[in-house]
Parts: structure tokens; sequence; C-alpha cells
């Protein structure tokens, strides 16, 4: 695996950190071209505020999209959470949908396809729903 499977550095450091007892560190930071020292500073540290966030606003906007019934799209959803007070962009929101593949569900109008009122001329049944003629070329 390489760098280039990662978009951000972070990546880097949580693929670092989930193998670190298969590998050693200081090789997996030479094969990711990273240094150990920023490494380590990112796994002291822990997750930033930004994540954190990011975090309890993917968990609103399923709890929202869950209470939808999957009907609501970023917009509506936008509009729910700032009724709650929580202050998200819809940018931003429409970002942490499209990373988990929530779409909204589009309900169709029922329309009726069968037209009983017609005037034109109705063929006799000849099968009456026997299937299997007894000899060839009786129906």
């Amino acid at each position: 695996m390489n760098a280039s499977h990662f978009q951000e550095r972070w990546e880097i450091y949580g693929f670092i950190a989930s193998y670190k007892h298969l590998y050693p560190i200081a090789k997996m930071c030479k094969v990711f071209k990273v240094s150990r020292s920023s490494f380590y500073r990112w796994y002291r540290a822990g997750p930033s505020k930004r994540a954190l966030e990011h975090s309890l606003f993917t968990d609103l906007i399923k709890n929202e999209f869950d209470l939808s019934k999957q009907r609501y799209g970023f917009t509506k959803i936008a509009e729910q959470l700032k009724r709650k007070g929580h202050c998200i962009s819809r940018s931003r929101e429409a970002k942490i949908m499209r990373a988990n593949n929530w779409v909204s569900k589009h309900k169709r109008k029922f329309k009726s396809i069968t037209d009983s009122n017609h005037s034109y001329p109705v063929c006799r049944n000849l099968l009456n729903r026997n299937f299997n003629p007894s000899r060839l070329n009786e129906a």
C-alpha cells in the first residue's frame, strides 16, 4: 500500500496507528514518507476539534435522515438542525451526506395506467385460463 491511496496526512497516521502491532512504526513512516515525530505528535494529541465536530454532525445528520425516513435532502436537514440550535452550513452537510452515501428517496405519486372506460373493442376470452390445451393448435 502506498501513500497515494490516502487523501489526507491524518489518514496515513491512522493507518500507521492501526497497524503498529504488525509492523514497526519507523518502517511505516519511512514507507509513507512522514516523520516519526509528526506521527507521535498526532498520536498523543488525539482527535482535533474539527474531527470531533465532524463526528458530532455526522451523528446528528444520520439521526435526522432516519427520522425523515430517508426522504429529506441536505437542505431540509440543515433547516431542521438550525431549528434545533446546531450551526452547520449546507455545503458541509452535503459533503458529509455524500461521503456516507446518504441520498434522499423520492416518493412518486400514484398514477393509474389502466383506462377501463375506453371505447375500443374487447377480444373474446378464448383460452379461459386453460394454458395447457389437450392437442396442438386447439386454442
